[in-house]
């Protein structure tokens, strides 16, 4: 434009500074701003309000609120699009107390909130655990004569799905009915989503038949839902039923319907692993490797683990393989998973190779790794390897979390070491660990079997003055002992 002699305006430099802005180049919308003062184009309101936004999404909130208060310095006016960036932004890093003083200001600066703006208030605030002050700015949009609209109701009935309201959140759905906000598929998701995870699978299908009825087209999300709930219900069948009718709608003409996704296919493998159908998991994942959707990480990770757990050692390591070729990298979850399938399946050998070759390879192992490794050590009665492993922790930079000392303790009872495990026991404190009920439990038993009653008495009293209890091994062991012994012994 310049080039051809034809002048900037207000307007056109505004076209610039969204154009950087949606391009996440706020520096050079910023740029603009400056060039719009040199030449003496006046920027508006437009100019401020884009500037703002593209500050706000790019995760520079503070410099927004800068800019917005320069605004107001300046004498500019902001109107309700800018209002509802700053919004928007205080929803975004949650704080929600700034945001409901906002909303406020926004009315003593005489501009009226609409739907949208307390909407981003409502949703800050369930999102942060505040439901309470989330229902307050309901009623409070309601005696100012707004509407609600479904969103807003969507974010509050959620939030009480979500914590366990069912009276209140089915007291806000009849409410949304009886002013004719008409339900949308998000609506319904958080509903089914609601049944399943209290194990109402029948109320859940029902409810997607109703939906359908009223002309609302099921989603993937929806569907995958179900079928997690079917799975973890061990109504494999009924998830399979659902894949196939979703299948069928895909491929007859005039039906309208959606295709599974691969984590469709994902949780319908992980529930044919967890009822021990493992031929047909394997069947299913080489079917989508074969016609689609390609697997992902999360599909490998979840058939590997399935073999392990059903002691198919070979057939995972194999899997690994058909990963590595696929373009695949395994994740850390993929190596802990690894891992702590060789251990558990007694492959020791292999599974230190494994943890050699992560090391080597650079990998940051966290404290699971070197625990699952522990635990199989000790398990094989290797304890003075899980010794030194256990020990090479501290030169890692690692601390043993309450599971690595409750093995490493466990492992020296077993091999008949109670007073090693005990000064291990006594140190958890010196590593901001303190032992909980199971580590006492395990320590006490510990004792028991290694005929120290004197000790296992001494520390199961101290376990009780803690407020812990004694388990069902515990309580077994001490009930034999009194049995077999005067329980004069004992006091």
């Amino acid at each position: 434009m310049e080039l051809s002699g034809v002048s900037h305006n207000v307007y056109s430099l505004n076209i610039l500074v969204n154009c950087f802005c949606q391009l996440g180049r706020i520096d050079f919308g910023l740029s603009v701003l400056g060039k719009m003062l040199k030449l003496g184009a006046e920027p508006d309101v437009v100019t401020f309000s884009t500037l703002i936004n593209g500050l706000v999404k790019g995760s520079k909130f503070s410099l927004a609120v800068s800019l917005f208060d320069e605004m107001v310095e300046k004498g500019y006016q902001p109107n309700l699009v800018t209002y509802n960036i700053i919004l928007n932004g205080l929803s975004k890093i949650g704080d929600t107390d700034r945001a409901v003083r906002f909303l406020r200001l926004m009315e003593e600066r005489g501009f009226k909130p609409d739907v949208v703006a307390y909407g981003t208030v409502v949703d800050c605030l369930c999102k942060n655990g505040l439901l309470k002050e989330a229902l307050h700015l309901l009623s409070d949009l309601k005696i100012k004569g707004n509407r609600p609209n479904i969103v807003i109701y969507n974010c509050l009935i959620h939030a009480l799905c979500n914590l366990g309201q069912q009276k209140e959140a089915r007291r806000l759905l009849s409410e949304v009915t009886e002013n004719n906000i008409s339900l949308d598929i998000f609506t319904y998701n958080i509903l089914i989503d609601a049944y399943c995870k209290e194990g109402m699978i029948l109320e859940a299908i029902e409810t997607v038949r109703t939906m359908r009825k009223q002309g609302i087209e099921s989603n993937v999300v929806m569907y995958n839902i179900l079928f997690d709930a079917c799975c973890k219900e061990g109504l494999v069948s009924k998830a399979e039923d659902i894949v196939d009718m979703m299948r069928k709608q895909c491929i007859e003409p005039n039906v309208d319907g959606c295709a599974p996704n691969i984590q469709s296919y994902t949780v319908l493998i992980n529930g044919y692993c967890k009822t021990k159908r493992l031929d047909e998991a394997i069947e299913l994942f080489n079917e989508i490797s074969r016609t689609g959707p390609t697997p992902d990480n999360f599909t490998y990770n979840t058939l590997m683990h399935g073999m392990f757990q059903l002691g198919r050692v070979a057939a995972a390591c194999k899997l690994l393989g058909m990963m590595l070729a696929s373009g695949q990298v395994p994740s850390l979850v993929t190596c802990s998973i690894l891992l702590d399938g060789l251990c558990k399946c007694g492959k020791l050998k292999e599974a230190l190779k494994i943890f050699q070759a992560m090391r080597n390879s650079g990998l940051e192992l966290n404290i699971i790794f070197y625990t699952v490794l522990i635990d199989g050590l000790c398990k094989s009665r290797h304890i003075e390897d899980a010794k030194e492993l256990f020990h090479e922790l501290s030169t890692k930079g690692l601390k043993p979390n309450i599971y690595t000392y409750t093995i490493m303790i466990n492992g020296f009872c077993k091999v008949g070491l109670p007073d090693e495990a005990y000064q291990l026991f006594k140190s958890m404190g010196d590593n901001e660990c303190l032992p909980n009920s199971i580590s006492y439990n395990v320590m006490v038993q510990g004792f028991f079997r290694n005929n120290n009653t004197s000790k296992a008495t001494q520390l199961l009293a101290e376990m009780v003055d803690k407020g812990f209890s004694a388990d069902l091994c515990t309580a077994t062991l001490y009930v034999d002992l009194l049995l077999r012994y005067d329980k004069s012994i004992l006091i």
